[in-house]
C-alpha cells in the first residue's frame, strides 16, 4: 500500500483555521490528519507541500516514514516542521486503522477505558463583567459538561496589578457563586506571568480551588515553571508548547509541572504522543491533552487517551460547533462529560468531504494580552 497523493485544506472555523490533511493511496484508502494553529496555517500548508515529492510512493510504513520526515532533513523540530509532520503522520494511521478495520486505539494496544472526561473550553476570556463569565460557565453546565477551562485575567501582562487580580477574583467568585463547586474550573494563564506574579495568582485565586493553573510562566524557561510549582497550592499544568519527545524528556526529568498537555497536532502525531504519556508515567505525571483543534485532531486524541493509562481529562471545544459537526458524517458522543468512541476503523470518523472547501481560508490573527 502506498501513497498516491497528498492534499491539504484550509477550513476557517470563526477565529482560526484548521489545517486538514488528506492522504490517499493507491488501494483506494483514504486518511485524515490535523495539523491546525493558532497562526501560521499557511506555513504549515507549505511545509507539508514540501514533504510531498518525498512522500509520493512510500510504502504506508508509520515509523519509517516519521523517521524520514524528521531525521533526514538538516533543520529539524520547530513547531512548524513538528506540526507538518503531526498532520501526516494521524492521515498515516487512519490509513493503516482502515485498512485493518481496526480503530487505532486497538493498534495501539487497545483501551483502558470505555469513554474519556472532556472539560469545555470555548475562549471564556477578555476583560468582561464578572457576570459574562459566570453566565458562559453555565451555560456550558447547562450542555452536560461537568469541567469548564477560562482565563479571567483579562488584559494583564506578565505583572499582574492589584486591579486585574482583583477582576479575576471577582470573576472566579461569580462563577462559583453560579455554579458551585461540584463543577471544576481549570485556569488559563496562557504563558502570560512572570514568576513573581504566577505565585501570587496562585496564591490569591486557590480559595475558589481551581483544578489547575496552566501555562502561569512560559514553558522555555522549565526552572521558572518549577519555581512556581513549588509555591503553588495549585496543581500546575502545562507543556502544550513543547514540540517534541526530546524536549519532553528534560520537561519530566525537571518535574516542572504536575500535569502534562501535549498536542497531538505539534509533537510529532499520535505514537510520539503516546510514548510522552509512557515517559510522563514513570513520574506519575497525569496526562491532559491539549486539544483546541478541529475534529480530526479530537478524534486522534481520543484514540490515545483510551489507551493511556495515566490519562487525566481531555480538552474540548466548543466554539464554531456548526463548522466541526459539518466536517464529520456523524459527530461525537458527549454524554454527561465524557466522549465516547465510534468503534469504527482508524481514526473513528469519517469526514465529510464535500465541506472541506465550504469555509475557506480567512486571514486571522488571535490576540493574547502579553
Amino acid at each position: 500500500m502506498k501513497i498516491k497523493d497528498i492534499k491539504v485544506y484550509l477550513v476557517n472555523a470563526v477565529w482560526r483555521n484548521f489545517v486538514i490533511t488528506k492522504i490517499d493511496t493507491d488501494d483506494g484508502i483514504t486518511g485524515y490528519g490535523e495539523g491546525t494553529m493558532g497562526d501560521f496555517e499557511k506555513t504549515v500548508e507549505a511545509a507539508i507541500y514540501d514533504f510531498k515529492p518525498f512522500l509520493i510512493g512510500r510504502e504506508v510504513n508509520i515509523q519509517e516514514i516519521y523517521n524520514f520526515l524528521y531525521r533526514h532533513f538538516f533543520w529539524r523540530g520547530g513547531p512548524i516542521l513538528m506540526t507538518a509532520i503531526s498532520a501526516i503522520e494521524q492521515a498515516l494511521w487512519d490509513i493503516l486503522g482502515k485498512s485493518v478495520n481496526k480503530p487505532i486505539y486497538e493498534l495501539l494496544g487497545g483501551k483502558v477505558r470505555d469513554s474519556v472526561r472532556v472539560y469545555a473550553n470555548g475562549f471564556i476570556s477578555g476583560d468582561r463583567p464578572a457576570e459574562e463569565f459566570a453566565k458562559a460557565v453555565r451555560e456550558m453546565v447547562e450542555r452536560g459538561f461537568t469541567a469548564v477551562k477560562i482565563d479571567p485575567f483579562g488584559g494583564s501582562g506578565p505583572q499582574i496589578n492589584t486591579g486585574d487580580l482583583e477582576k479575576a477574583k471577582d470573576r472566579l467568585k461569580a462563577i462559583r457563586d453560579s455554579v458551585g463547586y461540584d463543577i471544576d474550573i481549570m485556569i488559563d494563564a496562557h504563558g502570560r506571568f512572570n514568576p513573581t506574579s504566577a505565585i501570587k495568582v496562585a496564591n490569591t485565586i486557590s480559595r475558589f480551588e481551581p483544578y489547575w493553573l496552566e501555562e502561569p510562566v512560559p514553558e522555555e524557561d522549565i526552572k521558572a515553571l518549577k519555581y512556581v510549582k513549588e509555591r503553588s497550592p495549585i496543581p500546575i499544568a502545562s507543556g502544550e508548547r513543547v514540540v517534541n519527545k526530546y524536549r519532553y524528556r528534560e520537561f519530566l526529568e525537571e518535574r516542572p509541572v504536575d500535569i502534562i498537555q501535549p498536542d497531538v497536532c505539534h509533537v510529532g502525531g499520535i505514537w510520539a504522543l503516546r510514548e510522552i504519556a509512557s515517559m510522563a508515567e514513570t513520574y506519575y505525571v497525569s496526562v491532559a491533552p491539549h486539544n483546541p483543534n478541529g475534529p480530526i485532531a479530537t478524534a486522534a486524541t481520543l484514540n490515545l487517551m483510551l489507551n493511556i493509562s495515566n490519562s487525566l481529562i481531555m480538552e474540548f471545544w466548543v466554539d464554531a460547533d456548526s463548522v466541526r459537526r459539518s466536517l464529520l458524517e456523524d459527530y461525537f458522543i458527549i454524554k454527561k462529560s465524557y466522549i465516547y468512541p465510534s468503534n469504527k476503523p482508524g481514526l473513528g470518523i469519517e469526514v465529510n468531504e464535500e465541506v472541506l472547501d465550504k469555509y475557506p481560508y480567512k486571514k486571522l490573527h488571535l490576540e493574547f494580552y502579553y
